[in-house]
């Protein structure tokens, strides 16, 4: 049975991992760490900050871990000692350290998609601290993996998406005004969860991005996004430029686990659809 250590238990993505996991997995023993808010999942969990080293360290000894997932936000100095910590435990204790990065990591790439060979080069700060994590992580050898992606979409429990947040605005009769330039092959937050799961589940190591097989400029995903849910695609207004590619190919990750895990952005909205009307139903 394999045992899984979630830091950061209790974020959106996690709500829909934790269950891919299960189904990749089968039987397995999850335990997550949480600050405020518990997950909704039935899984063990323990209360722990990024800058609790002594607490992370006692449940890493207590599970003795096959996989460790840092899912965990803070980019600030706790941060980066939890990474650092969690690559040094990985090598004594002989686990699967997986850590989840960013498209921003790459940001200062603006003239071209993303494949998994391209190194960190940032221009934000926090694009600057997952390079930095990125970095520090391939000079520990080969047994780990760095999770790449840009925006999702959906809803989850304990954070109001920015799924939700548009489709309120939408709801409201006003108008958003979008920048055009931001370019991005958007998945669903549960077809994100089940790619990385099966990469888990293959014991995929190095660089995996996650995202669908198409992009499309932001203006134009929203303006469809917005139609599906019955308001006027006029609603959303073209603003000014915003030059961005955060088109993160997919291509080893889809060489691992298979063209059955690949999605479309057409099938992103059917399925933010079908998490707002269960969301509807459930609350």
């Amino acid at each position: 049975m394999k045992k899984i250590l979630i830091l950061g238990s209790s974020s959106w993505i996690a709500h829909y991992l934790i269950p891919s996991l299960k189904k990749e997995f089968g039987e397995c023993h999850i335990v997550g760490s949480v600050l405020n808010n518990k997950p909704e999942h039935l899984i063990d969990t323990f209360k722990a900050s990024n800058d609790q080293l002594e607490i992370i360290d006692e449940q890493i000894i207590t599970l003795s871990p096959d996989i460790v997932i840092n899912m965990t936000r803070g980019e600030d100095d706790d941060g980066f000692a939890l990474h650092k910590y969690l690559i040094e435990k990985s090598q004594t204790m002989n686990f699967h350290y997986n850590y989840f990065s960013s498209f921003n990591a790459l940001d200062a790439n603006v003239s071209s998609e993303h494949y998994e060979d391209e190194m960190p080069n940032s221009q934000t700060e926090y694009g600057q601290f997952k390079a930095k994590c990125e970095l520090e992580l391939e000079k520990s050898g080969d047994d780990f993996s760095i999770f790449r992606f840009g925006a999702t979409h959906g809803w989850a429990p304990n954070s109001q998406s920015r799924t939700e947040l548009f489709l309120e605005v939408m709801l409201s009769g006003e108008s958003l005004t979008i920048d055009r330039g931001v370019l991005q092959n958007r998945l669903a937050t549960n077809h994100l969860a089940d790619m990385m799961a099966a990469v888990l589940k293959r014991d995929g190591k190095g660089v995996f991005h996650f995202g669908a097989r198409d992009g499309s400029d932001e203006l134009d995903f929203l303006r469809e996004l917005a139609h599906s849910f019955g308001h006027p695609r006029e609603q959303v207004i073209e603003g000014g430029i915003n030059s961005c590619n955060a088109l993160m190919i997919p291509e080893r990750t889809l060489k691992l686990i298979g063209p059955s895990y690949e999605k479309s952005e057409e099938d992103t909205i059917i399925a933010v659809r079908h998490m707002i009307r269960l969301a509807q139903f459930i609350l």
